[in-house]
C-alpha cells in the first residue's frame, strides 16, 4: 500500500525515503524482539525454581512478582520501541522532553514515583524476609515460644509497616505531580487530635493491646479466657482479639474489654482429681487406689511424657452424712492436663468398681402428703375428743394411700421404689374412729 500511494501520488524520491525508512523501522521492530528474547530470558534464569525444590525464602516471595516485572519491562519495551519510531518517521520526540515541558515534567514525575514505589517494596519484602527467616530458625531450633510470640505480633507489625510505607509513597508521588501536600498533611494532624479526643475508646483498644503483646499474655494458639469468653487464640490485630470457641463459635473481643487474661498454655497444667466415696467406705484403702492409679499412669508410655511429678494427696476434702470426699493432685504441662484427668477418672470408675469401693451416689427423699386425709383424720379425732395426733414417720406417710388407707410395704414400694423396705406387714391407724356409741 506504501508504494501504491507513492506511484499514485508521484511523490519525489518516495521509493528511496520508505525504503530507507521502512528499512529502519524493521530493524527498530527486530532489535525491540531481540533485546525482549534477551531480557526475559535473564529474567526466568533470574526467577527459575526447580520443580522439586522449595528454594530460599527470598526466592520464593521475589517468584511472586515474576509475571507483574514481566508486564513493567513489555511495556517498557514497547513505549522505548514506539518512540524510536516516531523519531525515525520524522516526529522529533526530543522536544516532548525538554525542560519545562508537561512531557519532561511527567517524565519525571514517573521516574520518581517508580524509583519510590522500587524502593519501599524491596524495604517491605527485605523485612519479610527477615522475619520469615527469624521464625524458621527458631522453629527449627525448637524455641517454639519465641516463634510463636513474633508469630502473634507479625500481624500488627506488618499493618504498621505497611501504613508507613504507603503514605510515603502516596505522599512523595502526590508532591512529584504538583499537589501541595502541607495542606493535607495539616488537615490529617486536624482529624487524628478529633479522632483521639472522640473515640477514647478505639485509643484504649491499642494501648492496651500493646501492653498486653509486650508483656506476652497471650499468643496464637494459647487457650484463653478473658472479657467472659473462652477459646483458642486465633488472630491478634491492632484492637481486637478473635477466639475460636469449643463449640466454634468465633468471638471478637476489643482488648479494652480486658482486665482479665487466664491463659492455660504457661508451661504448666495440673490435673485435679477429685471423688466422693460412700460414708462408712475404708478411706485408707480409697487413698491407695489413688496413689496406685497415679503411679500407674506415670508409667504409662502414653502419658508419662506429659507428667511432671507423682500423684499428690491433699487428704479429706470435705465429709458428710452420705459421703467423704478425697482431694489431690498431678503435675502435667499444659498440653497434657485434660488427657491426664479424663484418663484418671476413668481408671478410678473401673478400679473401684473391682475393689467394691462404692462412690457415693446422692439421692434426696421427697415426702407427699395428702391434705384432704389429713383433714379428716383431725376432725375425727377432735370429735372424739382426743388431743390431735402427731406427724407420722416418713415410712408411715409413704404408705399411705392417696385418701389416706392403709398399705402394705410391697405396694408402697410400687409407689416409691427409691426408698427402702422397711415394713413389710400391713400397717393399721394408730387412732380407729370412734362406734357410735361413743359419739
Amino acid at each position: 500500500m506504501a508504494l501504491w500511494f507513492v506511484w499514485a501520488l508521484d511523490v519525489r524520491n518516495g521509493y528511496q525515503r520508505l525504503l530507507h525508512l521502512g528499512g529502519v523501522s524493521i530493524a527498530v521492530l527486530i532489535g525491540a524482539r531481540v533485546v525482549s528474547i534477551v531480557v526475559f530470558g535473564a529474567l526466568g534464569r533470574l526467577f527459575h525454581i526447580e520443580a522439586d525444590a522449595q528454594g530460599s525464602i527470598a526466592q520464593q516471595r521475589a517468584y511472586r512478582y515474576y509475571p507483574l516485572l514481566r508486564r513493567v519491562i513489555f511495556a517498557l519495551i514497547a513505549i522505548a520501541t514506539a518512540l524510536v519510531l516516531l523519531q525515525v518517521w520524522g516526529f522529533d520526540v526530543s522536544q516532548l522532553f525538554l525542560p519545562g515541558t508537561i512531557g519532561h515534567r511527567l517524565a519525571s514525575a514517573m521516574v520518581t514515583i517508580a524509583v519510590a514505589a522500587v524502593i519501599a517494596l524491596f524495604v517491605w519484602e527485605a523485612v519479610n524476609v527477615a522475619v520469615e527467616r527469624r521464625l524458621d530458625q527458631w522453629t527449627s531450633s525448637g524455641d517454639f515460644v519465641r516463634a510463636a510470640r513474633l508469630r502473634t505480633l507479625l500481624p500488627m507489625l506488618r499493618t504498621t509497616l505497611f501504613v508507613l510505607i504507603a503514605l510515603v509513597v502516596v505522599l512523595t508521588g502526590l508532591s512529584e505531580l504538583g499537589v501541595n501536600t502541607a495542606p493535607l498533611l495539616a488537615s490529617a494532624s486536624i482529624f487524628g487530635v478529633a479522632l483521639g479526643f472522640g473515640s477514647q475508646k478505639l485509643v484504649q483498644d491499642f494501648i492496651t493491646g500493646i501492653f498486653l503483646l509486650m508483656e506476652n499474655a497471650m499468643q496464637v494458639g494459647d487457650w484463653v479466657t478473658l472479657a467472659g469468653v473462652s477459646g483458642t487464640v486465633e488472630y491478634l490485630s491492632i484492637r481486637t482479639v478473635r477466639l475460636r470457641g469449643g463449640d466454634g463459635s468465633l468471638y471478637t473481643v476489643p482488648f479494652s474489654s480486658v482486665s482479665t487474661v487466664n491463659n492455660t498454655n504457661r508451661g504448666l497444667g495440673n490435673a485435679a482429681v477429685k471423688v466422693s466415696i460412700a460414708y462408712g467406705e475404708d478411706v485408707d484403702r480409697a487413698i491407695e487406689t489413688l496413689k496406685e492409679i497415679g503411679a500407674a499412669l506415670r508409667n504409662d508410655d502414653q502419658f508419662k511424657d506429659g507428667i511432671l511429678s507423682d500423684f499428690s494427696f491433699w487428704g479429706v476434702d470435705a465429709v458428710d452424712g452420705a459421703a467423704v470426699t478425697l482431694a489431690g493432685q498431678i503435675q502435667c504441662r499444659d498440653s497434657a492436663r485434660w488427657p491426664v484427668q479424663r484418663e484418671f477418672n476413668r481408671r478410678i470408675v473401673d478400679l473401684f468398681q473391682q475393689r467394691g469401693i462404692e462412690i457415693a451416689n446422692p439421692q434426696r427423699s421427697v415426702l407427699v402428703q395428702n391434705g384432704k386425709a389429713l383433714a379428716a383424720r383431725a376432725d375425727a379425732q377432735q370429735a372424739a375428743g382426743k388431743p390431735p395426733e402427731a406427724p407420722a414417720s416418713a415410712d408411715d406417710e409413704a404408705q399411705a394411700g392417696p385418701q389416706g388407707e392403709t398399705r402394705t410395704g410391697a405396694q408402697a414400694d410400687a409407689q416409691h421404689p427409691s426408698q427402702p423396705d422397711t415394713q413389710s406387714a400391713s400397717q393399721t391407724p394408730s387412732h380407729p374412729a370412734p362406734s357410735a356409741g361413743k359419739q
